[in-house]
């Protein structure tokens, strides 16, 4: 297909990434992933098994060489792409709407999604992605057999198995029976008896699955940990405030993607008048309002801002370190992109409608579609350029957070394998002057010293 297409070519770099951040810590040096043996021993202290059997597998393929790493992560890209399609030429009555086809490719090659596809660490939600968009399209088609067919049963049993994999490669995946009831109501317009038979016979196995997975996590020793890690970090108030700024940030950040950064810096938010809170909820309402007021008019549009807000309150509601992850926005990106692409498609129709030559409505529209997709499939290339190089993308990261001290120790380290003792120094000092508590900086800083006086 053509969107398959563009997303190779702009991905083409990507195979040229290095292992970046926390890639060679959890995968090359991992000790749970030498073999099959030791890696089925520790299960049952393992978080995400479907993703880490994937990096055992590509260990064993591919050992230190990331190409073979960055192979899967597009291709699981490539895969959701297709899937979006599948899903979305479902869900249009009219054969010659580009819905499907533009939600696709602006999903492909937007440069969103470059931290899941590029970063080799960012698969979970690529392969979290694939699972769930497998599961939705699986229910879709389950949903299309009559009650008697023999096909029925096998699909709503490969859409539930693909949904226990997709919360088995990331806990995001929970989601998923919020969005089958937000499809059956919004696209199949089930309400009354009919809504009610589709959640008994058809949605309860999903909500079986997510209990299981649960309880599950509940009585996991890692996941018990980092659950009262996370809810000690900071007061619950303090962290739904946070988190409305990060959802228009995201939102904004879908439009300007110049500001994309693999380590944001995002405060802290402790009131409703902190600025520019008040204006986060002044976009979120409204987008909230208009999903309502559009359900009936323009499903579509509804149903894509619904996706976007409900893929956004695993993190919002879940405190984590990084108040903001590119590659958490990777699956809710496909909401705000298809409200886009199908609110675009409603306004074509009716400039059609109004002006005495539709002919020039498809011909600025169609310059103003491939201007769009050139300039997303430059940014894209670019960003995945800086995947390249660590001084790169460290360089690149401090650059727009100057006062975070992770990207200043990250970029002193890049320096340091590039034998810059005096740059490395630099950054090294920085972030520990940045936070003080950071000991990881501080020893860097020290070793570096130490280097740089020939004592190691």
């Amino acid at each position: 297909m053509a969107f398959c297409t563009a997303a190779l070519i702009v991905y083409a770099g990507a195979f040229h990434g290095d292992f970046h951040y926390d890639d060679s810590l959890t995968i090359l040096e991992n000790p749970h992933l030498s073999d099959w043996h030791t890696f089925i021993g520790h299960l049952d202290h393992m978080v995400r098994p479907v993703l880490y059997s994937t990096f055992m597998i590509d260990r064993l393929l591919y050992g230190p060489d990331p190409a073979g790493y960055h192979l899967l992560n597009l291709l699981l890209h490539l895969g959701a792409g297709m899937l979006i399609y599948g899903i979305l030429i479902r869900a249009v009555a009219d054969e010659r709407s580009f819905v499907p086809f533009g939600t696709s490719l602006l999903f492909l090659i937007h440069p969103i999604a470059t931290e899941t596809v590029t970063y080799i660490s960012g698969r979970a939600s690529g392969l979290m992605a694939f699972f769930y968009l497998s599961s939705l399209f699986l229910y879709i088609k389950a949903s299309e057999e009559s009650g008697s067919g023999k096909l029925r049963p096998l699909l709503l049993s490969g859409a539930v198995t693909s949904f226990v994999l997709s919360i088995g490669s990331k806990e995001m995946a929970v989601t998923l029976p919020l969005i089958l009831m937000l499809w059956d109501i919004l696209i199949r317009r089930l309400n009354g008896h009919a809504l009610r038979s589709a959640i008994v016979s058809c949605h309860s196995p999903f909500w079986l699955v997510l209990l299981l997975a649960m309880a599950w996590a509940w009585s996991h020793p890692r996941y018990a940990a980092l659950a009262q890690f996370s809810f000690e970090m900071r007061p619950l108030w303090d962290q739904l405030l946070t988190q409305v700024h990060a959802v228009g940030y995201a939102i904004l950040l879908l439009f300007t993607p110049w500001n994309q950064n693999f380590d944001h810096d995002l405060p802290l938010f402790h009131s409703l008048a902190q600025w520019p809170v008040p204006i986060d909820l002044l976009v979120i309402a409204g987008s909230v309002a208009a999903a309502i007021i559009l359900a009936r008019p323009l499903p579509l549009v509804s149903f894509g801002l619904a996706w976007f807000f409900i893929q956004m309150l695993p993190t919002g509601v879940i405190p984590r370190n990084d108040i903001l992850s590119e590659r958490n926005l990777y699956l809710p990106a496909i909401g705000l992109l298809l409200a886009m692409v199908a609110l675009g498609s409603h306004l074509i129709q009716w400039l059609q409608t109004i002006i005495w030559r539709p002919a020039f409505v498809r011909i600025g529209t169609s310059v103003l579609a491939t201007a769009l997709i050139a300039v997303l499939c430059l940014f894209t290339y670019q960003r995945n350029l800086l995947y390249q190089d660590r001084l790169l993308l460290w360089s690149d990261a401090v650059r727009k957070s100057p006062h975070k001290a992770r990207p200043h120790n990250n970029l002193g380290y890049a320096y340091a394998l590039h034998d810059d003792w005096d740059h490395a120094i630099d950054e090294f000092r920085t972030a520990a002057r940045l936070d003080p508590d950071f000991i990881v900086a501080q020893q860097n800083l020290r070793d570096a010293y130490l280097r740089q006086v020939g004592r190691q």
